[in-house]
């Protein structure tokens, strides 16, 4: 019998289908309800398993609507009847700042009836790393269980047997080393398995979700920062890396995406014009996740400051040790796409350094959308091993954490053999260029 089309061959040829009646909605953007690596087949007695739709996200005019507002505003029948559990914390807010929270448990045709937390807790003041506990949330009195609490950060199995559907809603800042996104792929997979459907309430990238840049995650280094084998920078949404996931690594999840409204690749957040909620402690502002992922495995090292306990988290590289102006003079001269280096000169209050004259170089992104922020470290690991050998000392502690950040410990290998930054970079190329083939049919945006 001749097979029916897949689900990412029907998202294809329905899209085609709209942009050929009305190339507006395509600007609009698509919901797609995506369920991948069955197929269509007219024996089932239910289809809903393998069913893959378009719906428009028209009637938000041209402004940006994440997909919380998208959902609530025409598919709640989706869930309707349905026992809901919700993934998200601080950043699950509407246009006008509202929480998903108080949004899906006030409405009258949804059932939600738990919460699940990721790393920093449902209202993300905890700091990285400390485990989640379970508790009740004190609004509405739902049980929170943790997804961040031991070596296992599925769902928990008592919490998936009281729930239908779960919903995904959580702000995410365009880096593999961020762990929400994995929280949501060990979610997927606990649905999969079990059952129940999946749904991710889609929000923008802060990275203009067109940028991929660093090394893929290698198998042997796979971890809570890096889960499945993906670069630095990925460059996708996180419904967009939620449908990559779910097909590539089979993750069996029946799973629906509802897009952001108004939003096209190349947007930076400041064009999106919606609020910044701070995901974790440390990144307070847009400019802070725009450079996560060029200092966060600098900061590993535990030699050098990287802004933390400052108002510019993540986007100071500084030491007692180093020349500012030399460093800004440098790295500017190497014409990085996106980016200034400004001198910075301060006395820490707090940190490794708290209490000395410090100076170094802040990130200025001018251009998001240009920025390539792992491309940006490699060349400031390069500049400090150049320049600084007696203080820029690889500590034995520190080096698995530091490939392990860095999904793999090619980087470190080729700094210490005295490989140049550009030869480093080249050598990931072909395993960008790899990735960037096998997203193209997963992405919803254009």
């Amino acid at each position: 019998m001749r097979p029916y089309p897949d689900a990412n061959q029907v998202f294809d040829m329905f899209s085609k289908i709209l942009v050929n009646l009305d190339r507006r909605l395509l600007k609009n953007q698509l919901l797609a309800i995506h369920v991948s690596r069955q197929r269509l087949c007219s024996r089932s007695i239910s289809i809903w398993p393998c069913l893959c739709l378009l719906f428009c996200t028209a009637g938000f005019a041209n402004t940006v609507h994440p997909g919380v507002d998208v959902f609530l505003k025409g598919y709640t029948s989706l869930v309707k009847g349905h026992r809901v559990g919700l993934i998200t914390n601080q950043t699950g807010v509407n246009t006008k700042g509202l929480s998903s929270i108080d949004l899906l448990y006030e409405h009258p045709d949804i059932n939600l009836v738990a919460l699940f937390a990721p790393e920093h807790g449902i209202r993300g003041v905890m700091k990285a790393g400390k485990k989640v506990k379970e508790t009740v949330d004190s609004k509405t009195g739902l049980p929170i269980y943790s997804l961040y609490d031991g070596d296992d950060h599925r769902p928990p199995r008592v919490a998936l047997d009281t729930i239908d559907t779960l919903i995904y809603d959580i702000q995410d800042v365009g880096s593999r080393a961020y762990t929400y996104i994995w929280s949501m792929a060990e979610a997927m997979a606990a649905a999969g398995e079990s059952g129940k459907s999946f749904i991710v309430l889609d929000r923008p990238n802060p990275l203009s979700s067109q940028q991929i840049d660093g090394p893929v995650t290698e198998d042997k280094w796979q971890s809570f920062i890096g889960l499945y084998p993906i670069p630095r920078v990925y460059g996708l949404t996180v419904g967009e890396l939620a449908r990559y996931l779910n097909r590539e690594y089979q993750l069996g999840c029946r799973l629906i995406v509802i897009p952001v409204a108004g939003y096209s690749r190349g947007m930076s957040w400041r064009d999106t014009n919606l609020n910044w909620m701070p995901p974790s402690p440390n990144i307070p502002t847009p400019e802070s996740a725009y450079c996560f992922a060029a200092t966060g495995t600098i900061g590993v090292m535990g030699i050098i400051d990287i802004g933390i306990g400052t108002a510019y988290p993540f986007q100071l590289i500084s030491a007692p040790w180093l020349d500012g102006n030399h460093a800004a003079t440098y790295l500017n001269q190497q014409n990085l796409p996106g980016v200034q280096f400004k001198p910075y000169f301060f006395l820490p209050a707090k940190g490794m350094f708290k209490g000395r004259k410090t100076q170094g170089v802040k990130f200025n992104v001018i251009d998001p959308g240009k920025f390539l922020p792992a491309r940006t470290e490699i060349f400031i690991l390069e500049y400090l091993q150049r320049y600084y050998p007696k203080h820029f000392v690889w500590k034995n502690d520190r080096l698995n954490s530091f490939d392990k950040a860095m999904g793999t410990s090619k980087i470190r290998e080729a700094l210490l053999h005295g490989h140049t930054a550009r030869q480093i970079i080249n050598s990931w190329s072909r395993d960008l260029s790899q990735f960037n083939r096998r997203i193209q049919p997963y992405l919803i945006y254009h």
